[in-house]
């Protein structure tokens, strides 16, 4: 018998502006990152970020908390306009203790490809690394290998976008670049968005763009650390359940890497506890 879907229920969840204003919420920051001005610089930025998106206002503060935790970590400004991270809402479904579904927001961590780059370039392994859009007239054909060639002429620049180039170097001379047409994109984005809302309607250039730079360097590029962790907080809503990260991916179930189970309301002393504060100290040189 399916689940009955309660699309008016209301969420429980403790709103953002006042859960930050509580000293549980207070201490958790403090505690996690070790320094009063770095909290203190954090919730300042966080804070506006939130006041400048009303959908994130309504956002569960957990997981706004823990997205903005997640691109500190990272060491990622979360200024959207920057576009190195961004903390976004999502609407999703979960079940009361009766199993009926409810629509609850929460907050979603994603990457920019400025954030991508600036990971590799921290890395020192990357001597080059950039991605840009492909105008009509720049697709030369193919070479003997069947890959794209691309000749870049500002003459092309008020034509239309045709598709994305990402490439990179290392510092050992090796090399990779990759083309994915406009449609390519488009059709990733509905197979791993099942939304394909938020940026992919707004500013369909930037997901492009992070989406052909993304799939490089998942499958040539070199991953530190750093890399890795963005690339499974990415897209996802991240929560703690009994002191274990859950990395929820909400928008994508086929790329679901977290327990399965529903998550649950999180608490302060559950969210003080997780893998990213560890990953925070570590960053910190072990404070």
């Amino acid at each position: 018998m399916p689940y009955e879907v309660k699309q008016q229920t209301k969420t429980k969840h403790i709103k953002f502006s006042v859960a930050i204003q509580t000293d549980a919420y207070k201490n958790m920051i403090n505690q996690t990152l070790g320094d009063p001005n770095e909290a203190k610089k954090f919730v300042s930025n966080i804070s506006t970020a939130v006041s400048a998106n009303p959908k994130l206002q309504v956002c569960d503060a957990g997981s706004i908390i823990s997205a903005g935790l997640a691109a500190n970590s990272l060491g990622l400004p979360i200024n959207q306009a920057l576009g190195f991270a961004y903390i976004l809402p999502y609407r999703c479904k979960e079940r009361d203790e009766n199993g009926n579904e409810y629509w609850v927001d929460k907050a979603q961590f994603q990457i920019g490809y400025k954030g991508l780059i600036q990971l590799c370039l921290r890395s020192g392994q990357y001597k080059k690394i950039g991605v840009k859009p492909v105008h009509k007239g720049e697709v030369q054909g193919l070479d003997e290998f069947g890959d794209e060639i691309i000749k870049f002429d500002h003459k092309f620049d008020d034509e239309s976008v045709v598709g994305y180039f990402a490439y990179f170097q290392l510092v050992n001379g090796a090399a990779m670049t990759s083309y994915k047409t406009v449609e390519e994109c488009e059709k990733h984005g509905k197979k791993y968005s099942k939304s394909y809302k938020g940026l992919w309607t707004t500013d369909f250039d930037t997901m492009a763009m992070k989406t052909t730079l993304k799939l490089l360097l998942s499958k040539y590029g070199i991953m530190s650390t750093e890399m890795q962790n963005a690339i499974r907080y990415d897209q996802a809503v991240i929560n703690t359940i009994e002191g274990k990260e859950v990395v929820d991916y909400v928008d994508n179930p086929n790329a679901d890497e977290s327990t399965g189970e529903i998550v649950e309301e999180v608490s302060p002393e559950m969210l003080a506890t997780a893998d990213l504060r560890e990953q925070i100290k570590a960053k910190k040189g072990g404070e």
